[in-house]
């Protein structure tokens, strides 16, 4: 499901982003640009981090923004944005890997969930994701991390 979701339209690579809102606003583009999700989708995303704090951070590195369902998704879909240089979501706080998440509801996604905790609870896998430098670099790690955990 992860490898269906996450693309070379849905990954992208970056220097450097000056906020993190700037990340959230980039991560989500290929989303908008493909109408999965709508514009208010990413306000909303925004918005909950300013009212709720970096809760997003979910590992050391990395951040999964997300909104409801209701706010703007049109379609399932996972988008990511691989930094060279962190963004700080807050104080201690410095993120590489923003990976935006749109459900179409509260089980449509689990299936992206239980693939995307299998390369995030290895510190190793999330540095080889960051390390690489190209998007089929990233789909190949991927494909093989969900691979290994699978057999």
């Amino acid at each position: 499901m992860l490898t269906e979701l996450l693309t070379k339209d849905t990954i992208q690579l970056a220097n450097f982003v000056n906020t993190w809102q700037e990340a959230i606003h980039l991560a989500a583009s290929p989303l908008l640009k493909q109408n999965k999700i709508e514009a208010r989708y990413i306000e909303a995303m925004i918005h909950s981090i300013e009212k709720h704090g970096p809760y997003v951070v979910i590992t050391p590195k990395v951040a999964i923004p997300h909104a409801r369902p209701t706010e703007g998704v049109n379609a399932l879909a996972m988008s990511l944005l691989s930094l060279q240089k962190p963004v700080l979501f807050g104080p201690k706080k410095p993120v590489f890997l923003i990976i935006v998440l749109a459900a179409t509801g509260h089980a449509s996604h689990l299936q992206a969930l239980v693939d995307l905790t299998k390369i995030l609870r290895e510190p190793k896998q999330i540095e080889s994701i960051i390390a690489c430098q190209y998007k089929e670099e990233i789909i190949k790690e991927i494909q093989q991390i969900v691979a290994k955990e699978s057999s």
